[in-house]
């Protein structure tokens, strides 16, 4: 089974975030990937308002990135560790796919001119390998 890098905001809102990243977990498994979601399992332990905890955990991040196959960047919003995260993903050439919070899947070849998709975003996607 291939392993998929869940990439998906967990500051601001963390109750909805949260319900997002389980929902998109969810959908990852039942189409028979294996879902990573460290920002799910290290906040279980690490205190995220902490920042030695919270650079701990996006450290510890990156090194379950390296084994994954995929990351899916989801939602419009990027945050600080999503922009660490996306470009470890681009040194390290690991495939990046796109969803909207509804799962829908952006078109990479359509990027620059979806309205789902932030200029930040596409900025930060520049040298990605994107699926």
């Amino acid at each position: 089974m291939k392993k998929i890098f869940i990439c998906s905001p967990y500051r601001g809102d963390v109750e909805s975030n949260t319900r997002l990243a389980k929902k998109i977990g969810r959908i990852a498994a039942l189409c028979e990937y294996v879902p990573v979601i460290p920002h799910l399992m290290y906040t279980s332990f690490l205190d995220d308002a902490n920042p030695e905890d919270r650079i701990r955990g996006l450290t510890m991040s990156v090194e379950l990135l390296a084994s994954c196959d995929m990351m899916w960047i989801i939602g419009n919003k990027i945050s600080k560790g999503m922009a660490f995260e996306i470009t470890r993903a681009k040194e390290l050439g690991i495939p990046v796919r796109i969803y909207d919070t509804d799962c829908n899947r952006i078109a990479a070849n359509t990027l620059e001119i979806d309205d789902r998709v932030s200029s930040d975003l596409v900025e930060i996607l520049r040298g990605a390998k994107l699926d």
